[in-house]
């Protein structure tokens, strides 16, 4: 390939945008999921969109950020828990329902051309366990006019709910599991594509002062052509004039 289609495709793959691979996460029906978006940039706006990262904005807007604080949300669903003003935009999504399932895109606005983070995170949501019934205490029986001091112990079953602690330890886990989307390559192909930029730019400068050099240049040698020309007309009329006397 040549270098011109080499650049060509380059700025093709730019225009239409690069989606840094996001992690896939997993969450139990009504449970509370945090899917990771992070970024190193200086404090700058973001949305969270549903599907697909657009080539601008965020499709189906679900929060917004002006870099230090939460300035558009679309429910109370929909949280930013981490530290906003560090780069740590994670969303957090209460009561995870079945419609909520699916792509969500993390779109982190970058100053500079082609420069935006985009991360796709898969979110899967699967149905609560079922609940197994608690077994039937057995009963004794004791002598009639004789109280019993037996206390029937507290059987723990799976269908106990679980402590939020463990479940956020889990769901810690799952997450770390998962790449973060902290891609160098949009950044080092937009610098690419500005240097070469630059130096057509310089060649078409270059070009176009050396033709307007050559342009002077010619202009200049026919004032002198014109003159000599003249020259010679005034010499040969004052010797007509010369012999009209004599």
């Amino acid at each position: 390939m040549t270098p011109r289609g080499t650049a060509l495709c380059i700025l093709v793959l730019l225009v239409t945008g690069l989606v840094a691979p996001g992690a896939q996460v997993t969450v139990s029906l009504n449970g509370t999921v945090v899917l990771p978006c992070q970024y190193t940039a200086e404090k700058t706006t973001m949305c969270w969109g549903r599907g697909g990262c657009p080539n601008s904005k965020c499709n189906n807007e679900i929060i917004w950020t002006d870099g230090r604080k939460v300035t558009w949300q679309k429910s109370n669903r929909y949280q930013l828990l981490g530290n906003i003003s560090q780069g740590d935009v994670s969303l957090t999504i209460t009561g995870a329902t079945k419609e909520d399932e699916g792509t969500y895109c993390c779109r982190v606005e970058i100053i500079g051309p082609f420069n935006d983070q985009k991360t796709e995170v898969e979110l899967k949501i699967q149905d609560a366990a079922p609940k197994t019934p608690e077994p039937t205490p057995k009963s004794f029986h004791t002598t009639r006019g004789h109280k019993s001091s037996y206390v029937t112990p507290k059987i723990t079953t799976s269908a106990d709910p679980v402590p939020s602690i463990v479940k956020r330890v889990s769901q810690d886990i799952l997450i770390e599991g998962t790449p973060m989307a902290n891609n160098p390559l949009p950044h080092i192909i937009a610098s690419v594509v500005i240097i070469i930029i630059i130096l057509i730019s310089l060649t078409a400068l270059l070009f176009t002062y050396r033709y307007c050099k050559r342009r002077n240049k010619e202009s200049s040698r026919n004032p002198a052509t014109i003159s000599l020309e003249g020259l010679e007309r005034t010499e040969n009329q004052t010797e007509q004039n010369i012999y009209m006397i004599n």
